[in-house]
């Protein structure tokens, strides 16, 4: 056997081994190998991308619930001061009324308790009703007529636009102009579309937002025989 022959020969075999750690590894296992590596690899690429995306989820289930839990508790604090703030408006009318029933007595022999306070709430209405529908009531007048001294009508008046149940002005002269929410809200509209308004230009023009002209549906008879009746004294 010529050596040029063993040389090809040695080269065929160098071509279908390969020595891998000392041992000689045949072509189709190193392409079983090379498969098998590759589908390991990818895997562990889909493996590692399903825990990318779950971790992403609960990252962002954790931030919703966290969310959830802040929402809801504003809601409870919310709800919490909305509670307190009736239970604090209540209380606050319940000793308002208090002091109504003082300003406002009733002094007939066997008056029960329920009816003085029926009494007061009708008197404290037709009190309110009457400076409404009168518009502009002079105090002396406003006074005589619920039989009042005018400081302690003044003191009501304060009160009641404390309480939102009046609004309106008193001028110098000593009375009272009583402007409605829809009249107020007329005026600020009326200064947001001209601008700059002054007093005294507001004054000339009020005509055109303000309705001074007494309501008849007030009954004066009405009142005075509801008070005649009751006995009440103001």
């Amino acid at each position: 056997m010529s050596s040029a022959f063993l040389v090809a020969e040695d080269d065929a075999e160098s071509d279908e081994d390969e020595v891998q750690e000392g041992q000689y590894v045949p072509r189709g296992s190193r392409k079983k190998e090379k498969k098998r590596q590759e589908r390991e690899a990818q895997r562990q690429a889909e493996d590692a991308a399903r825990d990318s995306r779950r971790t992403k989820q609960d990252r962002y289930a954790e931030m919703r619930k966290k969310k959830d839990e802040e929402r809801e508790a504003q809601e409870r604090l919310m709800e919490e001061e909305a509670r307190a703030q009736k239970a604090k408006e209540e209380e606050a009318a319940a000793l308002e009324f208090e002091k109504w029933k003082g300003a406002f007595s009733v002094d007939a022999e066997g008056t029960t308790e329920s009816e003085t306070q029926d009494a007061g709430q009708g008197l404290l209405h037709n009190f309110v009703e009457y400076i409404k529908k009168q518009k502009c009531v002079p105090l002396e007048d406003l006074a005589a007529e619920f039989r009042m001294r005018t400081q302690d009508c003044i003191n009501r008046i304060i009160t009641l636009e404390g309480m939102d149940r009046l609004s309106g002005v008193m001028d110098d002269r000593g009375k009272f102009i009583y402007i409605s929410t829809e009249e107020m809200k007329a005026v600020a509209g009326y200064i947001r579309k001209q601008g700059r308004v002054s007093i005294s230009h507001l004054a000339s023009n009020s005509n055109q937002f303000i309705d001074l002209e007494p309501k008849p549906q007030f009954d004066e008879e009405s009142h005075l025989d509801e008070c005649a009746a009751a006995g009440t004294e103001l």
